[in-house]
């Protein structure tokens, strides 16, 4: 399938996608882009819930499903180095749209479980794995390293060798 270009090569249904994100929070997106047909728009911290419920909640739109939500480091960009994005699936219209996030070191994010029950699992592995923390999560704890684990392993200023972050561990009888 071709790149569109803009917004007048994307199907009917996601024209009627942007039409309505566009005219709700227009001034409000940093960015927005098409690639492969689907729509990707870039918010501030500060409103990332509130996009995700309108997306989720408005009748025209009915994201129902978050397909996933994940984690991204950019270390070149000094200023807010790390990205949250999150995939939504609309069921009934077939659709597909993005909506990222960028962060600095300490910034965080409300968590969108209330929303959708399994952002929980993404929302723990975003931390685990990048350091980004999420307010309101209801278990923020690792869930795919040991919990005496420390550092970030998908942060790409994370060591290749050695032994940071822990040791290898064989005593997980009863623990998993």
């Amino acid at each position: 399938m071709a790149q569109a270009k803009s917004i007048d090569e994307l199907s009917a249904v996601h024209k009627q996608v942007a039409s309505v994100l566009q005219s709700k929070f227009g001034r409000k997106f940093a960015e927005s882009s098409t690639f492969r047909g689907e729509l990707t728009y870039v918010v501030a911290p500060e409103d990332w819930h509130a996009v995700l419920e309108f997306c989720r909640d408005t009748e025209e739109l009915q994201f129902d499903r978050l397909d996933c939500l994940c984690g991204n480091h950019f270390p070149e960009r000094e200023e807010a180095p790390f990205e949250v994005i999150a995939n939504l699936v609309s069921i009934p219209n077939t659709t597909r749209v993005r909506v990222k996030t960028r962060l600095s070191e300490d910034q965080s994010l409300p968590t969108v479980t209330d929303l959708w029950p399994s952002a929980g699992f993404d929302e723990r592995e975003t931390w685990e794995m990048y350091g980004i923390g999420f307010e309101g999560n209801p278990n923020l704890t690792r869930l795919l390293t040991v919990p005496d684990f420390n550092g970030f392993p998908l942060r790409k200023d994370f060591p290749l060798q050695g032994t940071v972050g822990g040791r290898i561990r064989w005593d997980f009888k009863g623990e998993i």
